[in-house]
C-alpha cells in the first residue's frame, strides 16, 4: 500500500527516475552488510562520490536508477531505517523534495511560504546544507513515529539529497552519525558527465525551478552585544550572528520574517522544539515555555527551553501579514550564560527611521 500510494503521488515530479526500481530500493528492508567503505558501481553514471560509513550501519547492495548509496542501521532487531544518496539536476527545488516526502507523512502540500519556517541551514565541515525533518502526522508526539531527516547539499551545478528515514527514536540516537557521514562525504562532479535521468522520452519532463524567495529588506534597528559576532550570510535571514567560547561551544542568533504567521505559535514553538529534542506539547502547555513580550513596541512573545544538550530563546513578532522571528539556538550552557545579552538584544529592537 505503502509503495503503491508513492508511485500515484509523485510519477509527475519523478518521471526522469526509474522510480519504481528507486522507491523499492529506498523504502524496503535489506539484509546486514559489514562493508564500511563503498566505491561507486559501473552502472552508476553520475557523479564520483565516496564516504566513511559509521561502525554501526550496514550498505544496502540493492542500488537501482540514480541512487549512489543506500544504508542501514544495525540494531539487534535486525537492520532498521534506511538512509540514501540521491544526486539531482540543480533544477529540483526544495518543495518538490519536501512535498515528495511530506505526502506520504500526511502534509498537505508546501508551498515556499508553508516550507519556510519548517526549514533550516546548517553548516557541516565547510558545507551548508538545507535541513528538514517531516514525521508522520498519524501520531507525531510517538518515539515510534515514521520520521524523515532530509539534508540537501547544492554545489557546482548540481543537488545531492540525503534522506534518512526511520522511526523518530533511531533517528535521533543516529543523528550524530548522520552528521559525521554527510560531513565524510566527499563529491566531484564526473569529468563531462552531467547527471543523467533514467527514464524514457516525456513531453512534460522538464521541471521548473521554483521562483527564488525575494530579498527582504531589514526595517529593524538593533544593539548586538560585545560577545557576538557577524554569522554566515544566508538567503533565508534577515541576519545572521554566532556565538562561540573557549571550549568550542557555539550558538546560532538568525533573525527571520514570513509572511503570514506561519502556522501560529504553537507550531512554530512545537518545530523549535524539536530542533533541542524536546517533544512537543499542546496549546494549554504553551505557557511552559512561552511568556508575553514586547518587541519594538508591539506585543510578542519570548520563549524559552532546555534540552539535554541545546537550548533555545526565541523572541517572536507576527504583525498580520508578516512573522518575525529573533532566535538563539544552541549549546545550553552557553545559552544560558547569553541569555541577558539575548533579552537586550530583544529590548534594543525598534523600527528604522522612515526616509
Amino acid at each position: 500500500m505503502f509503495l503503491n500510494t508513492y508511485l500515484k503521488y509523485h510519477r509527475a515530479f519523478f518521471k526522469f527516475l526509474l522510480l519504481s526500481n528507486l522507491v523499492l530500493s529506498f523504502f524496503s528492508c535489506s539484509e546486514e552488510a559489514s562493508i564500511q567503505s563503498y566505491s561507486i558501481p559501473s552502472e552508476y553514471n553520475g557523479p564520483i562520490v565516496s564516504w566513511k560509513l559509521p561502525d554501526n550501519w550496514g550498505e544496502n547492495p540493492d542500488l537501482s536508477g540514480p541512487m549512489a548509496g543506500s544504508f542501514h542501521i544495525k540494531t539487534k532487531d535486525g537492520p532498521q531505517g534506511r538512509i540514501g544518496v540521491m544526486p539531482f539536476r540543480e533544477q529540483v527545488s526544495t518543495v518538490d523534495v519536501a512535498n515528495m516526502f511530506g505526502r506520504e507523512m500526511g502534509y498537505p502540500t508546501f508551498t515556499e511560504s508553508s516550507l519556510a519556517p519548517m526549514l533550516q541551514e546548517k553548516e557541516i565541515g565547510s558545507r551548508t546544507f538545507e535541513w528538514l525533518t517531516l514525521k508522520a502526522k498519524s501520531d507525531p508526539v510517538s518515539s515510534s513515529t515514521r520520521t524523515a531527516l532530509l539534508a540537501l547539499l547544492r554545489q557546482e551545478g548540481e543537488t545531492w539529497l540525503f534522506p534518512f528515514i526511520a522511526e523518530q527514536k533511531l533517528v535521533l540516537k543516529e543523528s550524530e552519525n548522520f552528521i559525521q557521514f554527510l560531513n565524510s562525504c566527499t563529491l566531484r562532479s564526473a569529468n563531462n558527465k552531467p547527471i543523467i535521468a533514467r527514464s524514457p522520452p516525456s513531453e512534460n519532463r522538464i521541471n521548473k525551478p521554483s521562483p527564488p524567495r525575494p530579498t527582504r529588506d531589514n526595517p529593524w534597528t538593533w544593539e548586538i552585544p560585545p560577545t557576538w559576532e557577524d554569522g554566515k550570510a544566508s538567503s533565508m535571514r534577515i541576519a545572521s550572528l554566532k556565538v562561540a567560547d573557549k571550549n568550542g561551544s557555539k550558538l546560532d542568533i538568525s533573525v527571520t520574517t514570513f509572511p503570514g504567521d506561519v502556522g501560529g505559535l504553537l507550531a512554530n514553538v512545537n518545530r523549535w522544539l524539536g530542533q533541542i529534542e524536546l517533544s512537543p506539547v499542546d496549546q494549554s502547555s504553551l505557557e511552559k515555555y512561552c511568556s508575553p513580550f514586547t518587541i519594538a513596541g508591539n506585543p510578542g512573545h519570548f520563549i524559552e527551553a532546555y534540552g539535554e544538550k541545546d537550548a533555545l530563546l526565541a523572541g517572536a513578532l507576527f504583525l498580520g501579514k508578516e512573522s518575525w522571528f529573533f532566535k538563539l539556538l544552541g549549546n545550553r550552557t552557553l545559552a544560558e550564560k547569553e541569555k541577558g545579552n539575548f533579552i537586550e538584544f530583544l529590548h534594543s529592537i525598534t523600527p528604522k527611521p522612515k526616509q
